[in-house]
């Protein structure tokens, strides 16, 4: 039986995180969103949140076994809706209600304890009074952990991994033909067309503030393209752009940040962020310039990239959240989670259940909203 010790307050946060961050060194695959780092700036600048449409307040779960060893972390909050006034709704959620700014919501632990932590974590909730219903993610499939669920397809995910071969030579030879073609012709074509490139990767404190601000403007014009595949400006906003400054200054303080970056004659044209964390890659968001767009220039920054995580003594590649052609081609291990609604065995509950429904339409809310990882790049919709 695993006891749980429940954190509210920030000095509480920070107390814990020399053990959460031991925890997370050892599971895999690490995912950025699940380090006390990140959840720790995720609270500075997106977890106080009060406005007239809600309120989030604090609820981070530690899990215990017999001998006190931490075994989970699930960093929740308590959101009530309206923020101001008596709650309507009080909804349990894990951090990262945001425009997808954090992916891969759940909790904490190594995957073989997934079930386990599961299990007594709604357990505890089910004694917790104080919230109505609980938005569950990052769960085992097939383990539902309460008796009444409702499974929800839009809490749902996919992570994509990338194991590593002994070489790049390996790696590439074992590649499906169609995409050792395509990875041929981006580079062809930027070759006919007279273009040379120059991959880097720049790690330093001083190069991660030029880097960050290339690929603001490179993401937003991505975003602002018509007649491809959509995706929103993740960072369009302040408060989204001040958490990632302050996520990757201490990133790259700690020597754990990589920005991948393609520059022709001197200027950056295509960048893709990523942590490193031991001997694992996580690829966070992208953006490039649509003047190369036609030359599959996101194909050749992943194919260096891949290289480079070869080279360097990289064992896995974390392609990040999502299924679909810029990962798939790659032919990755795709580990699923699974997301449900519980709701309290009460009148309220129900409600709950009902105004969610209703504020979403089927859909998460707006400040839990997902979209699309990097899809593929350079190419038509539909195509």
């Amino acid at each position: 039986m695993l006891e749980i010790d429940v954190i509210e307050t920030f000095d509480g946060l920070q107390a814990l995180a020399p053990e959460w961050q031991a925890l997370f060194d050892k599971s895999s695959p690490r995912t950025p969103s699940k380090s006390p780092l990140w959840q720790m700036a995720w609270q500075r600048h997106f977890g106080g949140r009060r406005s007239l449409a809600c309120r989030h307040d604090m609820r981070v779960f530690a899990l215990r076994d017999e001998t006190g060893a931490l075994v989970g972390v699930a960093p929740m909050m308590l959101t009530s809706r309206p923020g101001y006034g008596p709650a309507l709704v009080r909804e349990m959620q894990f951090f990262g209600a945001d425009a997808y700014v954090t992916q891969l919501r759940g909790p904490l632990c190594q995957r073989e304890h997934l079930p386990e932590v599961g299990r007594a974590l709604a357990a505890h909730l089910r004694k917790r009074k104080g919230h109505d219903l609980v938005q569950w993610r990052g769960l085992a499939p097939g383990a539902c952990v309460l008796e009444q669920g409702e499974r929800q397809a839009t809490l749902e995910d996919i992570d994509s991994c990338l194991i590593m071969r002994e070489s790049w030579d390996a790696f590439h030879a074992g590649l499906p033909k169609k995409t050792r073609k395509h990875l041929r012709k981006s580079r062809n074509d930027l070759k006919a067309a007279g273009i040379t490139i120059e991959f880097r990767v720049a790690t330093a404190p001083d190069e991660a503030q030029e880097g960050l601000k290339a690929f603001y403007e490179l993401h937003g014009r991505r975003a602002a393209m018509a007649d491809v595949v959509r995706h929103p400006n993740v960072f369009g906003g302040e408060r989204e752009r001040a958490f990632l400054d302050d996520y990757c200054a201490q990133m790259a303080r700690a020597g754990d940040l990589r920005i991948f970056e393609i520059q022709v004659g001197g200027k950056i044209v295509a960048a893709r962020l990523g942590f490193a964390f031991g001997d694992e890659l996580y690829l966070y968001f992208s953006g490039y310039d649509p003047d190369y767009g036609a030359y599959s220039i996101m194909t050749t920054l992943m194919a260096e990239t891949l290289q480079w995580a070869h080279e360097n003594g990289v064992a896995l590649v974390n392609l990040s959240s999502g299924v679909d052609r810029s990962k798939t081609r790659f032919r990755p291990e795709m580990i699923a989670s699974e997301g449900f609604y519980s709701v309290s065995p009460n009148w309220r509950g129900r409600l709950a259940l009902a105004a969610m429904r209703k504020l979403r339409g089927g859909a998460p809310a707006p400040e839990a909203e997902e979209s699309p990882d990097d899809q593929e790049i350079g190419e038509p919709a539909g195509a």
